[in-house]
């Protein structure tokens, strides 16, 4: 190289030979989602990378809750429709798979990388002859999520054409191998949080948070009745439960029949958890199941301590039983409001948990995950996609 010359320019992360990549993603909507979440940050992540990246929604632009980085074209679809039968759903989803099918063929990208169950189904259905590259992934656990009979028999179907299926844990990546040869498990990342917590606090008011949609595979209906066993020790604790979701009223009547009154609050969905994360002093986790938790990295990267459900999958994979956190047996009750007591209680404890906690922060970071996804679209069309 001559001097003074310029050095060669080092390949962009995920491209084939330092080739710029036409991605697209594809999902039912940009709400409010862990799902969701990870779309936007993947698109951005490549679109700074130098690909020219496209998302697609079946939804409209007006549900947005993410705002996609500056660069990235937003495609909406906006087909999303609810059916009044069997027919009727039929006929919409062959709508859906012609437009995704149009929609693919005017972006013409090189990768295709799908997310969720029925959303993956359809873009393996638009994309069938195109000789096009889709991606699928798994975002929930789909050995626990209730899909339907038709949607199970079509992933069953269309899931061996992907080239290649992504789940975040070991657990359902044993289950993902029976439908798909090539399976890659890509747990979620989280960045470390420019504010923390301070969990050891030995003064009120304190708050217990806990975040996540409103619906029943959240339990937060099973934390509710935990936290009115474990609150009449604690009066200077309250539990906040960020989220939104159809579950709503009958939480809010669940906590006026648990005689919780104003210890409960419900103020629905925060476009940025950091500062209600970073005001907390414990975090709940209360789910029936689980894919790999965005809101459980997030809120011990802030430091805090937690108590959980190990229900599947994800929290058994992340905490360490008494070192960053508690786990308890899927659904005990009674074993979450004594793990909470034991928290609530103890504001050592808490603050050596918490300071624990913050590690996954190092275990899971962007760079280390990122460099997952970046190898998986850098490999399409390439040998590794053939074996």
């Amino acid at each position: 190289q001559a001097a003074g010359a310029a050095a060669p320019a080092e390949p962009r992360p995920g491209a084939r030979d330092g080739a710029r990549l036409r991605l697209c993603l594809v999902i039912s909507s940009l709400g409010g989602g862990g799902a969701e979440r990870v779309t936007t940050a993947l698109a951005r992540h490549w679109q700074e990378a130098g690909h020219a990246v496209t998302v697609l929604t079946l939804g409209p632009r007006a549900s947005d809750a993410y705002e996609l980085a500056p660069g990235v074209e937003r495609v909406a679809l906006d087909l999303l429709r609810d059916s009044r039968n069997a027919a009727q759903g039929l006929w919409r989803a062959g709508e859906r798979v012609a437009a995704l099918r149009r929609a693919l063929l005017r972006a013409r990208p090189d990768v295709v990388v799908s997310l969720m169950s029925s959303t993956n189904v359809l873009a393996l259905l638009a994309a069938a002859g195109l000789r096009l590259p889709v991606v699928v992934c798994e975002r929930s656990d789909p050995r626990q999520e209730v899909v339907g009979p038709y949607w199970a028999l079509a992933r069953r179907l269309t899931y061996p054409a992907a080239r290649g299926l992504v789940v975040q844990t070991d657990a359902v990546a044993a289950w993902a191998r029976r439908l798909q040869r090539r399976v890659h498990v890509i747990p979620n990342f989280v960045e470390r949080p420019g504010a923390r917590a301070s969990p050891g606090s030995a003064e009120g008011p304190l708050r217990l948070l806990a975040m996540g949609r409103l619906a029943p595979e959240k339990g937060f209906d099973l934390l509710l009745e935990a936290f009115a066993a474990a609150a009449p020790a604690h009066p200077a604790w309250s539990l906040c439960i960020l989220g939104e979701g159809p579950e709503r009223p009958r939480l809010e009547g669940l906590a006026r029949r648990l005689g919780l009154g104003d210890r409960v609050a419900l103020p629905g969905r925060a476009r940025d958890p950091l500062p209600w994360l970073s005001g907390a002093h414990a975090f709940a986790l209360s789910s029936r199941y689980e894919g790999f938790p965005n809101a459980l990295l997030e809120a011990m990267a802030c430091g805090l301590p937690v108590v959980s459900f190990d229900c599947p999958s994800g929290p058994g994979e992340v905490i360490e039983h008494g070192r960053n956190g508690l786990l308890v047996r899927p659904g005990d009750v009674g074993g979450f409001a004594a793990a909470l007591g034991r928290i609530l209680s103890s504001p050592e404890d808490r603050a050596r948990m918490g300071a624990e906690a913050r590690r996954v922060s190092e275990r899971y970071a962007p760079a280390r995950i990122l460099r997952q996804w970046d190898e998986l679209v850098g490999g399409a069309g390439g040998p590794s996609w053939r074996r």
